[in-house]
């Protein structure tokens, strides 16, 4: 298999992030006024806080996990590279999004 540079792979880790992201935003556009009546107001604060548990443990894994594994392999240079080029394109989507957001 041929070796992926780090910035690809931080290319990537925050590609995936995104889309997580988009996913998640998706999800709350399906039930914009259901969380407030009845019986689905005892479970909206349910549902958002296991969804906030998993989506930070979906988070830290698409962004930690490859860092990590080359942190536990003492490649320490390497490892923090790619958490530094997964952050810087973060960014780049925060701002892509913003800007897309002011053009709107």
């Amino acid at each position: 298999m041929k070796k992926l540079s780090l910035s690809f792979i931080g290319f990537l880790q925050a590609s995936g992030l995104t889309v997580y992201v988009i996913l998640i935003s998706l999800f709350f556009n399906l039930f914009p006024n259901s969380f407030d009546k009845g019986v689905i107001a005892f479970y909206a604060p349910i549902i958002m806080l296991l969804l906030f548990i998993m989506s930070a443990v979906i988070s830290a894994l698409l962004v930690l996990g490859k860092a990590g594994v080359l942190f536990w392999e003492k490649k320490y240079k390497e490892s923090f590279t790619l958490l530094g080029y997964t952050i810087l394109w973060i960014l780049f989507y925060f701002g892509l999004f913003v800007l897309l957001t002011l053009k709107i």
